[in-house]
């Protein structure tokens, strides 16, 4: 699910910003009144670095929202990677959160930390499922309720030839899994949902992410120990990139994205005014952020001392069209000729860089490499001001915005160059590198394959990360940048003529296959035939011991290619014809399970299009 930010509500807090919409959006996404049977299990909140996803939870978490909903939330952490499953649960004990309800958090959290040292048997159940407590084992007197007994097949009364098991489960896992669920409240008592929320879920070692899919997750999802749990995460790409490796087995199709785009202009005006800006100041804020929280925060404070009488002073001097102009050139922070072609069109952008850099006290800066110039806040606040209510400037800043999310999350120019050829690409590998770029694909792939958070990859294919490709597209559309040009024509003929050779050598090969399967099948009749006639043989008894020579009965078919028939009948014979037909049928099948494997390649290359 994508919800774009929007209005807002009043921010009572210093700390969030406003984001009513989003919060709303979860909390129609998530199963706030409990989990059923066609409930989504696993929520992924995706988006760009430093746009706020681990902020935005945790306003939602203590939000008003929540406080009417009885839910439970846990997040394990500590500081540097859960390694084991006992960590995972004390990490989970530690971080009890009721808002509804918060005098259960203690009771919650005893449970479980009694659970991690191993203790995983309450003597009072919310399942109220048969439990034993290892201090009375001995005695063969266990706490059981008994229509719960009765209900799993046992008794009220262990019989003293019956040997007690501690512990709830048949293995440590699932001891571990059982218990962990059984600490947790039940939907009957009160609890309509239980979140367990993974900030990243790389810290998790394989061990405890095998354990949740192997053993939590299905004893969750039915039987005694189920719960309306789900499991919130974070990443920077929707789930099934940010993790194409991850198996979450029974959940592995209730699955659900939910992107976290920068503030709006309205949240962001809005919280400056709460934060005390002046109404131009707090308009210019969303130009300085581009709406992302910490950004945010951190211009507040340099606003509100910001000196605007320079600035001005200079505008005064510019006729009203250059003003706009200047007004315009404002909404970057950093000027790059080439990037200019954005808001001016393409092979502009130059012509207004010089243009403006000639422009006496224009209140900006070179920057380090002298390639492009630095704009004074007070010149930007200014111009950005003057002309807020035009048409003109707000469709300009609409122009750049895309590009200006580009250049905050990509700020090297030598990168953001790089990523503009390769705008128009779908999957992209060396093969397909090589034959666009030439001699050039030496700069690029390195680029490609060592940049993960700008990539992603499944097997040996990458692409653009989804939360960076759309801004792309739009910027280089834009700028008629060569990568939506001729780039993107080259690699449209490429795939077209990959995907023709692959179609073809499909087919080829599931002929091939089929051929196999026929051949293997005619052996499989001959070598049950074979088999037959060495049962009929060794029932023959009779006629060996009166002497009578038995009737040729194997078909002409299965013989050896030997004159001598009498020895192809016997069952030496017989059995020497059965072993050849066996490695016969095996050479068949070997050769057909490589056809198999190049076939799944084949259409495995289909899944990762050029375009």
């Amino acid at each position: 699910m994508q919800t774009d930010s929007q209005a807002t509500s009043d921010n009572s807090h210093n700390h969030f910003l406003p984001r009513k919409m989003e919060l709303e959006a979860l909390s129609q996404t998530l199963p706030i009144r409990g989990v059923e049977a066609n409930s989504k299990r696993v929520f992924n909140i995706w988006g760009e670095i430093g746009v706020g996803k681990t902020s935005f939870i945790s306003e939602f978490r203590e939000s008003e929202l929540m406080s009417k909903a009885k839910v439970l939330w846990i997040q394990p952490t500590r500081n540097g990677p859960l390694d084991t499953i006992p960590e995972f649960i004390r990490a989970c004990a530690k971080t009890i959160r009721y808002p509804a309800e918060p005098d259960k958090e203690k009771k919650i959290s005893e449970l479980l930390e009694s659970v991690q040292r191993g203790k995983i048997n309450p003597i009072v159940s919310d399942d109220s499922i048969l439990i034993t407590r290892s201090s009375i084992a001995k005695q063969k007197k266990p706490y059981i309720n008994q229509a719960a007994a009765s209900s799993v097949g046992r008794t009220e009364v262990v019989r003293d030839d019956i040997e007690i098991n501690v512990g709830l489960g048949e293995s440590k896992s699932t001891n571990h899994a059982e218990g962990f669920l059984d600490a947790l409240p039940l939907q009957s008592l009160g609890t309509d949902l239980t979140i367990i929320y993974i900030e990243s879920l790389e810290k998790l070692s394989v061990s405890i992410v095998d354990w949740l899919r192997d053993y939590v997750f299905p004893a969750a999802t039915r039987g005694a120990y189920r719960r309306s749990l789900v499991f919130l995460i974070e990443s920077l790409d929707p789930i099934k990139l940010a993790y194409p490796n991850e198996n979450w087995g029974e959940w592995s199709n209730l699955l659900e994205d939910f992107r976290l785009y920068p503030l709006s202009n309205n949240d962001v005006y809005e919280f400056g005014l709460a934060a005390g800006l002046e109404p131009a100041k707090a308009k210019f804020l969303r130009y300085k952020s581009l709406g992302y929280p910490e950004t945010t925060h951190q211009a507040i404070a340099k606003l509100k001392s910001l000196d605007t009488s320079q600035a001005e002073r200079f505008l005064a001097t510019l006729p009203e069209a250059d003003q706009l102009k200047v007004a315009a050139l404002c909404i970057p922070e950093s000027l790059y000729p080439d990037d200019l072609d954005v808001l001016f069109g393409s092979k502009n952008g130059q012509s207004t860089f010089q243009w403006f850099s000639q422009l006496p006290n224009n209140q900006a800066k070179p920057s380090s490499t002298g390639k492009s110039l630095v704009l004074s806040d007070a010149l930007r606040c200014v111009a950005i001001n003057r002309f807020a209510d035009s048409s003109d400037l707000q469709t300009y800043a609409k122009k750049w915005t895309p590009m200006g999310r580009v250049v905050r999350n990509v700020p090297s120019r030598s990168q953001r160059s790089k990523l503009l050829l390769l705008s128009g690409l779908f999957w992209i590998d060396a093969a397909l590198c090589k034959n666009l770029f030439g001699e050039q694909a030496e700069k690029i792939l390195p680029f490609i394959t060592e940049t993960p958070l700008v990539f992603n990859r499944q097997k040996e294919c990458y692409r653009i990360s989804e939360r960076l490709r759309s801004d792309l597209q739009k910027s280089a559309q834009l700028m008629s940048h060569p990568g939506l040009g001729i780039v993107l024509k080259k690699a449209s003929k490429l795939w077209a003529e990959t995907q023709e050779k692959l179609n073809a050598q499909i087919a080829e090969l599931e002929a091939k296959i089929e051929s196999q399967q026929g051949e293997i099948n005619n052996l499989a009749r001959k070598q049950s035939e074979t088999q037959a006639q060495i049962r009929i043989h060794e029932r023959e008894t009779d006629d060996t011991q009166t002497g009578s020579k038995p009737s040729s009965i194997l078909p002409k078919w299965l013989r050896f290619s030997s004159d001598n028939q009498e020895e192809n009948d016997s069952p030496a014979g017989l059995k020497n014809l059965l072993v050849e037909l066996n490695h016969q049928i095996h050479e068949h099948e070997q050769k057909s399970d490589e056809l198999a494997a190049k076939l799944e390649t084949a259409k495995q290359a289909l899944k990762f299009p050029f375009v």
